[in-house]
């Protein structure tokens, strides 16, 4: 009986274990089915809320420093941030010349601790010898973002870099240079791995910028260049608002609305040249200034801007008395906050990027219909605090108070920086957000141009660490000055990085297409155009692409080369001087032609008459003959006639040292002229007065053809010259030449 009991309690509970197993079961599937058969039940939607702020701050002293910042506004500047740091924040400053010296210690942020970094701000100098950017990057980095607290992972870390250098170790360059080379091979790693962003600012064009962007976009910072010292205060502000987002309360014409949720707000209000003293008006008219006292009230004031924190402040609308300043804010404390997903600092045209905002009350996403239905919530755009876009953002349609919108920067028109703001208006509290990005080529081109030597060479760099892949090519095609086209394919020797270089180029312009094709890291498809590239060369000694040039003229050609049937081709600045004698040559053997056909149609004529007249009639005949210039003889032979006229059309020619266009049929046909249009310089056509005398005449032959446009030009003195040879006039010189021909057939007889 016993037994049989047991076993009938065994069998009992046996029975009740299964039976509950079986119930637990057909609950769990009744309860899933019924979730997927209600309506309106959907699933909530996650959205990533940006972690307390871990900043890091590395500031220069080197004597640099007397130059860039005068009057050291880097003090006010770290002011500014440590004022700003959210309490159980972590912070921490160093300082760096030579040495690094932790100038705060690296801890939460508390009231003692801004107090400690107000009175240290003094501290920072310019007596530095040397720039060691590496040894201060290497100092903030000595946890490697895990050594120092347990709970790393509820931080985002950044570091905000500030020199006006280049790494500067010692006076050997080749000792910079190694250090140089660290930073990038070993430190840079380092940062990657510990997911550290670097917001690198340069307070001098003299800086190592493509050190300081290249670190700054590795990492997922910002990087900026301050014109002045004055620009630190706004620069900072913005690599904080990166570090470490704040809630706003939107400020319209410096009014804010305060809710019954906001336990602190804190009030930045830059100062203008001249302006009259900050004030700060409550709700029921109160006026606080920065002698106003208060255990509620702290004002931090500097020659640029106020910083105004008031704790449990009345509900309503407050009022800055001040100037308007686009970068004037109210950031609050609130158990009611805006949250938005992170976007990257660095985005690349192309990109898309998903905003995704909430409404967070003690912790969690509000997703109750009744609150959600008072919401209204915008996202706009601005450059340099101009909007130009704006949008109104709605729920997604498989989430419970999750705004989202798709932004696309190739919409953008612009590669610059963008601030992106989002506001939530929910009738009783306002709520602002401000996120900044930039948005870069993903390709950085570098040109290198060696004209003594007619190269260039041409670097392409992937800036999107997701082009870092070798399934990617980088293809060129390159116009010459003469119109030709070549296409080739970039040569990589290091994945991410694309090169070429050319040699014994022509002077001109020179138009590089760069496109890159294939698949990103990510398995996407890649086909992208590059901005076009100019490069002009200006390359000495060195041959010009070909001109074909054609010129004809039948007139006189004002400052111009005039060439009879020559073919010019100019190869170098030399040549172009030795074929410049060869139309003076010409011009001189074709002279000397003349003379002495002249002279032999002379001599025969001369002769025939002496033989046929007597010698009483001599005297009469050399009368004739002296006046043979002077006046046509009518009843001469058709070929003296000729002569004559021609003799005598020469000497008026030479006269007034003009050719005249029945003279002179000049064709000038120049298939090339390699020097450009824009700086060809005629030579000019001198004859020299030795060479050329009176009786000199220039004979072209029938091959010369008229011009087909006949355009005229004369051919002023500097371009042809004929020397007289003698003071006296034409006319004078021919009848003595004569004279003198007549003396010598007298002697002969």
């Amino acid at each position: 009986m016993a037994i049989s009991c047991r076993s009938n309690r065994l069998s009992s509970h046996l029975s009740s274990y299964f039976y509950g197993c079986f119930m637990a079961a057909y609950l769990t599937l009744a309860m899933a089915i019924l979730a997927l058969i209600t309506p309106g039940v959907v699933a909530e939607e996650s959205i990533t809320v940006k972690r307390n702020a871990d900043i890091r701050v590395l500031i220069d002293v080197s004597g640099s420093m007397k130059q860039n910042d005068p009057r050291n506004l880097r003090r006010p500047a770290m002011d500014l941030l440590v004022q700003l740091f959210p309490v159980e924040s972590r912070a921490g400053i160093w300082t760096f010349g030579k040495y690094v010296n932790m100038l705060v210690p690296h801890d939460t942020v508390t009231t003692d601790w801004r107090e400690q970094s107000a009175q240290k701000s003094r501290l920072v100098n310019s007596v530095a010898l040397h720039t060691n950017i590496g040894l201060a990057l290497e100092k903030a980095i000595y946890d490697d973002g895990q050594k120092k607290y347990s709970d790393t992972a509820d931080f985002n870390t950044s570091v905000i870099l500030l020199t006006d250098g280049v790494v500067d170790i010692a006076k050997d360059p080749e000792a910079n240079e190694l250090e140089r080379q660290r930073i990038f091979q070993a430190l840079l790693p380092r940062y990657q791995a510990a997911g550290i962003a670097i917001h690198a600012v340069a307070l001098s064009t003299n800086a190592d910028v493509d050190l300081l962007e290249h670190l700054a976009i590795e990492t997922g910072g910002i990087f900026a260049v301050a014109e002045d010292a004055e620009d630190l205060n706004r620069i900072f502000l913005r690599a904080f608002d990166q570090s470490s987002p704040s809630d706003r309360a939107p400020l319209n014409n410096n009014r804010f609305l305060i809710d019954s949720s906001v336990e602190e707000f804190t009030a930045l209000v830059f100062k203008q040249s001249g302006s009259d003293a900050t004030k700060i008006q409550s709700p029921n008219g109160e006026v606080f200034s920065a002698d106003s006292e208060g255990a509620s009230l702290r004002w931090f004031a500097s020659d640029a801007y106020d910083l105004i924190t008031v704790q449990q402040p009345m509900e309503g609308e407050w009022t800055i008395n001040a100037a308007i300043d686009p970068d004037n804010r109210v950031t609050v404390v609130s158990d009611l906050i805006l949250a938005i997903e992170p976007i990257a600092n660095n985005l690349y045209r192309g990109d898309k990027a998903a905003l995704k905002a909430s409404v967070l009350e003690g912790g969690k996403v509000i997703s109750r219909d009744e609150f959600l239905d008072l919401f209204t919530v915008t996202a706009s755009l601005s450059q340099e605090n101009k909007e130009f876009w704006q949008q109104l953002l709605v729920r997604g349609n498989n989430s419970a108070g999750i705004y989202t919108h798709q932004l696309d920067t190739q919409e953008l028109d612009l590669l610059d920086e963008y601030a992106l703001h989002v506001i939530v208006d929910g009738k009783t509290f306002k709520r602002e957000k401000t996120l900044n990005f930039t948005v870069r080529e993903p390709f950085k081109v570098e040109l290198t141009v060696n004209e003594s030597e007619g190269e260039y060479s041409l670097s392409v760099i992937a800036n999107d660490k997701r082009m870092h892949t070798d399934k990617i090519v980088l293809s060129a095609n390159i116009v010459s000055p003469d119109g030709s086209e070549l296409n080739v394919e970039l040569d990589s020797q290091k994945v991410g990085e694309w090169s070429y270089q050319v040699k014994e180029q022509s002077s001109g312009q020179y138009v590089i297409r760069l496109s890159a094709i294939g698949e990103n890291t990510g398995a996407d498809k890649i086909n992208y155009e590059l901005d076009e590239q100019a490069l002009s060369l200006n390359v000495p000694d060195a041959p010009e692409t070909p001109v074909s040039v054609d010129i004809k003229a039948s007139e006189p050609i004002e400052d111009a080369l005039v060439v009879v049937d020559a073919e010019v081709i100019d190869e170098s600045p030399k040549l172009e001087q030795d074929n410049r004698w060869l139309p003076i040559i010409a011009l001189i053997g074709g002279n000397l032609l003349l003379i002495g056909l002249l002279f032999f149609i002379y001599k025969k004529m001369i002769a025939n008459n002496s033989s046929a007249s007597s010698a009483d009639e001599d005297e009469d005949e050399k009368e004739k003959e002296d006046k043979v210039v002077d006046d046509e003889p009518s009843n001469a032979p058709p070929l003296v006639k000729e002569a004559y006229e021609e003799a005598k059309e020469e000497a008026s020619i030479v006269d007034q040292k003009i050719v005249d266009r029945d003279a002179v049929d000049i064709s000038v046909d120049v298939d090339e002229v390699s020097t450009p249009a824009a700086n060809a310089v005629e030579p000019e056509t001198i004859v020299d007065e030795d060479d050329v005398d009176l009786d000199t005449l220039l004979d072209i032959d029938d091959k010369v053809e008229a011009p087909a446009d006949d355009k005229e030009a004369d051919a002023h003195e500097d371009d042809v010259e004929f020397d007289l040879g003698a003071d006296d006039d034409t006319d004078a010189e021919v009848n003595g030449d004569d004279k003198d021909n007549n003396d010598r057939e007298d002697k002969e007889k």
